[in-house]
């Protein structure tokens, strides 16, 4: 009787205990595999990231809060309920803390491989939004307890303010980067042209620097804050097709109808026959000024990317050059007649 006596008021915190245990075990062995089959029929994939990450969570919250209840029963001293409650407040608030920055993280890696992978070294930013997220729950847990976190702000405050000063080209970069990462207006394989003049293939984007390989096949790393504060020419977007401008200019006495015919029949030809040519694409010809030692013409082709455009113009200056002599059309040079006087 006496055995029984000592144990009775313990009945309500064992039950309460073991209750929280057995529903942690039907979450983890019914609850969450009705749930994965509901999330696996939406395509949406973030309730199956917020799914997989809490399920370690809740199960830990469950056995916390049965303990909890427990505690709150009365049964226990005071000299041991008090600390106890503390550190169970402490086990949850940072293992809240360490569910929130998972989550958080994970559908920022789940955003960006959304964009065909543009988004690299994200390393960096998920280790300070997690250090921000548990840094803030630490103060919390400080302040509960009774401690002034006042003077511990303003220690951080000044310290920030002096790390700022130290990284302020780094920190610029960083910002940068993401700036020009979030904006998806600079993508992998794009050709682009910066107003320093500085020009190539972007063949990778980080946090702190995109990298450039020009036609000559040597790397350019430009910082990203000088990307970002730059005038960028992208040929790239909206697609790769670039527009190819020839001028010419025939002598006073050609005939311009001839000198149109054979022009455009020259320019089908080479976007027929080149490689790097647009071949369906109609040219045309525009007849634009009167100039000192002959009529200039523009002949308007198109090439399938950035490099092509050089290849056609070449093979087209070529054709178009062998055709007007072959027909007596002149393409003259400048001459300056100078006349004595008397």
């Amino acid at each position: 009787m006496e055995s029984i006596k000592f144990i009775q008021p313990f009945i309500l915190p064992i039950g309460l205990l073991l209750a929280g245990f057995v529903t942690a075990w039907i979450f983890n062995r019914i609850i969450y595999h009705k749930l994965k089959r509901i999330t696996d029929m939406t395509s949406w994939t973030a309730d199956d990231i917020v799914l997989k990450i809490l399920k370690k969570y809740i199960t830990l919250w469950l056995v916390i809060g049965s303990i909890f209840l427990a505690l709150e029963t009365g049964v226990f001293p005071e000299a041991f309920t008090e600390p106890a409650n503390k550190v169970v407040l402490v086990v949850f608030v940072l293992s809240l803390a360490t569910a929130t920055a998972s989550l958080v993280g994970a559908i920022i890696s789940s955003y960006t491989r959304r964009y065909n992978n543009q988004f690299f070294n994200l390393g960096i930013l998920m280790i300070i939004v997690r250090g921000l997220i548990v840094g803030i729950a630490i103060l919390i847990l400080l302040q509960t307890f009774g401690m002034e976190i006042t003077p511990l702000l303003g220690a951080l405050g000044v310290g920030s303010m002096a790390a700022g000063f130290a990284l302020k080209d780094t920190l610029a970069n960083f910002f940068a980067g993401i700036q020009i990462l979030m904006s998806r207006q600079i993508q992998m394989g794009n050709f682009v042209r910066i107003n320093s003049g500085l020009e190539g293939t972007v063949a990778d984007i980080t946090l702190r620097n995109t990298t450039l390989v020009d036609r000559s096949n040597n790397t350019i790393v430009v910082p990203n804050a000088e990307m970002a504060a730059s005038t960028i020419v992208n040929y790239s977007i909206p697609n790769n097709i670039l527009r190819v401008k020839v001028d010419c200019g025939v002598a006073y006495n050609s005939d311009l109808e001839k000198v149109e015919q054979i022009a455009l029949e020259t320019a089908k030809y080479i976007l027929k026959t080149v490689d790097g040519a647009v071949s369906d694409f109609k040219p045309n010809l525009r007849f634009h000024s009167f100039n000192d030692s002959s009529i200039d013409f523009t002949v308007i082709m198109q090439a399938i990317d950035f490099t092509s455009q050089h290849v056609v113009k070449s093979q087209y200056i070529k054709l178009l050059k062998k055709r007007f002599d072959e027909n007596g059309i002149e393409i003259p040079f400048p001459i300056r007649t100078i006349l004595k006087g008397d």
